[in-house]
Formats: structure tokens, sequence, C-alpha cells
């Protein structure tokens, strides 16, 4: 059970987005620092998180916690989503700002006092007057108190109480993913960063406490054995593969390649273990 530390369960609402999507439309790859909660007026859309596809269907509700990676696109109709982002909430024995669930998506066919709720939220926040940031904290409290039950009613599995490092491995996870399938373009720290939304120094430190090396590094390695494989194949000159593994310079290439394999990629190729069978 979901048990919130009560000193400090007062939830803060930072944005509430109306979000239209129509067909062809795709937000970028983002993340946000606080929790995200997204729930589909009008669907079916697509959302993937942490590299995960999600068909998301009308009254369907996405729990976006803290560093999440995630983008959403429209291949159908138009979508309509409801965005809140709420800071500010503790459940015991979890990490603050987190909504420990397995799944990010929950289903539900909601009561029509929640619908209520979103229409009356939608409402508030169209004119200005008189109370209106009182009205809407509570509106968002009442729902985000019917999300929670809804979590429970479900009893939907939740995350063990190492949440926070959970999300860096999964972050960790993102980042070798996207080096491993853009390994053939120019990629710096600082692209790299930007690419993950985050900062160059805080994603270094943290790849480095998950794999014990930099991104760079992994990048060389996997540039490298990607180099073994073109070269094994007998088709392309060592030009040819130093571009499609990302370098511009072969004699830059020949350098890594040496420094990482103890020999040249000519040697490598003459190696009888390398030779390609016909």
């Amino acid at each position: 059970m979901l048990e919130p530390v009560k000193s400090t369960f007062t939830p803060d609402i930072l944005y509430i987005a109306d979000g239209y999507f129509k067909k062809g439309e795709r937000a970028p790859l983002h993340y946000h620092d606080t929790i995200e909660i997204s729930i589909v007026l009008n669907g079916p859309s697509h959302y993937f998180i942490n590299h995960q596809h999600y068909l998301v269907e009308t009254g369907d509700i996405i729990i976006l916690n803290p560093y999440t990676l995630h983008y959403e696109e429209e291949t159908d109709g138009t979508s309509h989503h409801l965005h809140l982002g709420i800071d500010n909430f503790q459940f015991l024995g979890y990490e603050k700002n987190v909504i420990p669930v397995e799944s990010p998506i929950i289903r539900s066919q909601h009561s029509n006092y929640f619908k209520q709720l979103i229409k009356r939220l939608l409402d508030e926040k169209k004119v200005a007057h008189l109370y209106q940031e009182m009205a809407i904290q509570l509106l968002t409290t009442d729902l985000l108190i019917l999300i929670l039950r809804e979590i429970e009613k479900q009893q939907l599995p939740i995350h063990p109480m190492n949440q926070k490092e959970k999300d860096k491995t999964i972050l960790a996870n993102s980042i070798k993913y996207y080096l491993e399938t853009h390994h053939s373009e120019d990629i710096s720290l600082e692209s790299l960063s930007s690419s993950m939304y985050i900062s160059p120094t805080y994603m270094s430190k943290l790849f480095k406490q998950e794999t014990g090396e930099s991104p760079i590094n992994y990048l060389i390695k996997v540039r490298m054995e990607k180099a073994k494989e073109l070269l094994v194949q007998n088709q392309f000159s060592i030009k040819e593969i130093a571009d499609l593994v990302g370098y511009q310079d072969a004699y830059h290439f020949s350098k890594l390649f040496k420094k990482y394999t103890s020999m040249s990629p000519s040697e490598y190729i003459k190696e009888p273990i390398n030779k390609k069978i016909e």
C-alpha cells in the first residue's frame, strides 16, 4: 500500500498543459526533473518511454517519473492530452516525487466524477480570476488522489525502494542505446548530453558509476566492434570503414583500432581466425 508522508504530501502544481497532437506530429525526446502525469482525453496515441512503445487509448493515464526519457507521436488522427507537472510529494519508503508503479501506463475507465474533475480543471485554467490558483491546487490534488486509488484498486506492481538507483540504470542504458544506434555519427560529449537533455558533467558521472567507463570510451569500443565486423566482410576499404563507424580521418581510426585491439586493421584482416569463409 502506498502511504503518503503527511508532512511532505502537499503537491505543488508546476504546470497544466492541455495539448493536441495532429497526425504526423511528434514531440522531441525529453525528460522532466519532476513527475509528469498525462491523461489521454482523446486517443489513440503512441508513447515511447525508455525506448519502449506503448499504444495508449482514451482514458489511459501515463505516469512519467523524474528523468524518464519519452516522447509522443501521432500516426492516426488528432489526440488530446492533459499534462500535469507535479512537485513536492512523497510516499513512505520511496524517493521524493515518485509514483512507484512498474508500468508507466494505467488502463482505466474513469468515473463520472473523474471526468467532471478534468472538465472543471480545464475550465478553471481558461480564464484568470480570483482564487484560481487555489482552485487548481484543490482540483489537481483531488485528481491525484483518484489516480492513486486506481493504482491501489488494480493492485499494480510497484518498484522496490531503490527507485532512484533504478532510474539511473535506465538513463545509463538509454545512453548506451543511443551510442550503439548512432555510432556512425559525429558525437561529442556535448552533443550526446544535449540529446539526453542532461548536463555533460552529470551524464559522465552517472554513466561511469553505472558502467565503469566514460561515454566516449564506450562509443569507441562500439565503433571498434563494428569495424571488426566490417573488416571481416572484406567488402570495404579501411578508409570506407573508418567513415562508416564515425571517423573521417582513416589514420586516426587506424591508431585507435590498434590501441584497442593490439593490431592494425590490415593485420586484423590477415589473422587466420578473422578471414571470411567463402
